[in-house]
């Protein structure tokens, strides 16, 4: 089965993974249609900047926790695919404003849903959910969340699947793991990435000719990791892309894929592989924390569909590293322009 030629909509297309989506999709021969609540920052000093879209990607405003905007959106779009990427995805700040999790991770779910049933089209609609979904409660029990954003996700897949079920819909459901690579991303390797590049701009890099500042200009702060023990699943965001892709022409409606790499590497693996590729110290320090490792999840219902990850854990850093040079030279010429 071919997607060339299909029109795929790609919700929250101005983030980190819908950047990747527009250009993997692009690239394999869709309509790609890119949907955003606004139109990001094409500059900027900070070096996590994105990656962009390609020039065929048709791009509409549409915020999608608004019912008639969405079921417009839908009825220009026409879509034979959507990829659903758009939410909110951070743990600390769902404490603070959880009616808006449930919002923008659930209720805009459940209007994209329904305005594809409505359509009376064969579509595909694919939803990314999140590994820190919690265990549903059996009889008896009381839900146990560990955070407001955890239950906005689980919310989201559980409408999903109903979705799926109750009106025959092709739902299909990725869960993916730490995402990685070149982006605009606030993961902890985007974060370390940055941290890294301003290290070795400290260092007098990659400015030739500047010599080394002090040591106490160097690395100001360092970068703290909670514990060099503590293991997580990383997975190249453009593998993740593939894995979509796989899902969209195999999976099953319903079903949640774990998209993982099937290796679980510990902080320190992670600080260590930074510490090699940098150009100069890092001077990470290691915390101390005893918090428990995520589970392992199991990455063989994705093996059964055919695909397998391709990039390794170092060449993702090695091309993050080096997006991010790049960005932030990019942004210092253009500072220099405008002075």
């Amino acid at each position: 089965m071919s997607v060339k030629g299909q029109r795929i909509l790609v919700t929250g297309a101005g983030g980190f993974c819908g950047e990747h989506a527009c250009r993997y999709f692009a690239t394999r021969g869709m309509k790609v249609t890119a949907a955003v609540r606004s139109i990001p920052s094409s500059g900027g000093s900070d070096a996590a900047t994105g990656i962009g879209w390609p020039g065929a990607v048709d791009v509409r405003i549409c915020e999608l926790t608004d019912r008639e905007q969405v079921s417009r959106l839908i009825d220009e779009v026409q879509p034979d695919y959507v990829l659903h990427l758009a939410g909110l995805n951070a743990v600390v700040p769902s404490w603070q404003d959880p009616v808006s999790y449930m919002e923008t991770n659930m209720l805009a779910t459940a209007y994209l849903l329904d305005a594809v049933r409505r359509l009376n089209k064969n579509v595909k609609l694919l939803i990314a959910g999140s590994m820190l979904r919690f265990k549903l409660p059996q009889d008896g029990e009381l839900p146990q969340p560990v955070h407001p954003y955890g239950m906005s996700k689980t919310l989201q897949v559980l409408i999903a699947q109903c979705w799926a079920q109750l009106y025959s819909m092709e739902v299909l459901i990725a869960q993916p793991s730490n995402l990685i690579g070149p982006g605009r991303s606030t993961g902890l390797c985007s974060l370390l990435a940055g941290y890294t590049v301003k290290t070795e701009e400290a260092y007098g890099f990659p400015l030739q000719g500047q010599p080394p500042q002090s040591e106490n200009q160097k690395a100001e702060s360092g970068f703290q990791l909670s514990s060099r023990t503590e293991k997580r699943d990383f997975l190249d965001v453009r593998d993740a892309m593939a894995a979509y892709e796989t899902i969209f022409i195999k999976g099953q409606p319903g079903f949640i894929y774990p998209v993982v790499s099937g290796k679980m590497i510990t902080l320190g693996k992670v600080a260590d592989t930074f510490e090699e590729l940098a150009l100069c110290p890092l001077g990470i320090r290691n915390g101390k924390s005893n918090a428990p490792s995520p589970a392992e999840e199991n990455g063989k219902p994705m093996r059964e569909l055919g695909w397998q990850p391709q990039i390794p854990f170092r060449d993702s850093i090695r091309d993050l590293l080096l997006h991010v040079r790049l960005a932030r030279m990019k942004a210092r010429r253009e500072g220099a322009r405008l002075k």
